[in-house]
Parts: structure tokens; sequence; C-alpha cells
């Protein structure tokens, strides 16, 4: 009997199709990152996106329905790198509660060194999407690890007992606030310090002496 040829729909196709897609998907991500940092999300044009990526417009609908939900996606990929570049970052901590001050403090340092976390993740991002939908992509990356961190550092003993994930909300606000004043600032490394060690002193009242 002869063997049916292969089309493109075959099982042994599929997984280079779905790579393509999703190396199609990369790129309109990382391009309309671009945009957003150079022109801010009001200047984020589907066509100047397509022609960067050089990609047909069917192949952006493809995958987003709107700017809005690219740039969610654009939010989400960058919070994905800050996550693990902090990781990196407090590995080595000798115990959860000095991994959380180190984390604190990158982060801030971070705010001020990075373009992108600036203009995606503390600006653009929550002033388009709105904070329930800004709040939607964050909270499955940056909230969720630090909860995490809270729980296992409550666990350990080195800070008092909470509820983690109530925690977790209260210190990213506290986070977001801090990187405001810091990035609205005239001198930005002389608020880095202020605001930096109001932070220390909050985060050290959380410790179980």
């Amino acid at each position: 009997m002869p063997v049916p040829a292969q089309t493109s729909d075959t099982p042994n196709r599929r997984p280079a199709v779905q790579e393509r897609g999703a190396a199609t998907r990369r790129r309109i991500v990382r391009v309309a990152g671009e945009l957003v940092v150079e022109r801010g999300y009001a200047g984020l044009s589907t066509a100047e996106v397509l022609r960067r990526a050089g990609v047909s417009r069917g192949g952006l609908y493809h995958h987003f329905s709107g700017k809005a939900e690219l740039l969610a996606a654009v939010l989400e990929a960058l919070e994905l790198e800050v996550v693990a570049r902090l990781a990196e970052v407090v590995a080595d901590a000798p115990d959860q509660f000095t991994a959380l001050q180190t984390g604190v403090s990158w982060y801030l340092d971070e705010c001020i060194r990075s373009v992108e976390l600036q203009r995606i993740g503390l600006v653009e991002g929550r002033k388009a999407l709105g904070w329930e939908a800004w709040q939607e992509v964050i909270a499955p990356h940056g909230l969720t690890l630090l909860s995490a961190a809270l729980a296992a550092a409550m666990r350990e003993g080195s800070m008092r007992t909470a509820d983690p994930d109530a925690l977790a909300h209260l210190l990213t606000a506290a986070l977001h606030e801090a990187s405001a004043l810091i990035l609205s600032a005239d001198d930005r490394a002389a608020e880095r310090e202020r605001a930096g060690h109001a932070m220390e002193q909050l985060i050290d009242g959380l410790r179980r002496r």
C-alpha cells in the first residue's frame, strides 16, 4: 500500500511551524519594545513595527489583536528579563532576608540604569494599559517571585510572620513609588540614596529580632 505524502499539517512539520511562529512573535515584541522606548506608547506605530520586524500585517494580527495587547506582551517580556536578572543577583545571598535586601537595592539601581525598565515597566506600560491590566501582566512574575521569597524568609525564621501575598503587593507598591521619586528627581543619585535608605528602614522593620 502506498504511503500518503506528508502535508504541512503532519506532526513532523508542526514543531518547525510553531517555532517559526514563536520566532516571529519574539521579533515583533522586540521591535515594539524598541519603539516604546524611543517614542512612547503613543508613537508605537503598527506600520513601523511591520517595517522593522519584516512581517506582514496579517502576521502581526495573527499574534496580537492590537496595540494594547502588543504592549502587554512587551511588558511581560521585560518583566521576565528583569526577574531572571534579579534571581541571578540574589542567588548567592546567605539567607532569604539578605536576598530581599539585596534585591530591593538592585531594583532601585536598575531603575536608573535601565531605560527599558523606566519607559516600558514604570511609565508607558502602566499609563497606557491602566493599573489593573498592568498589574495582571506583572503579577505572575515579579509579584510571584517576591511572595515566594517572603514566604521562604518567614519559614527560615529571618522575617516576621505575615501574609506573604499581601506583603508582596505592599512592598511592590513601595518599590514603584520609590522608583517614581528617583526618576522624577533632578538629582537621581541623591534621590536614590534618600529613597533607598527609606526602603532599607522599611525592610528592616520586617526582620525577626
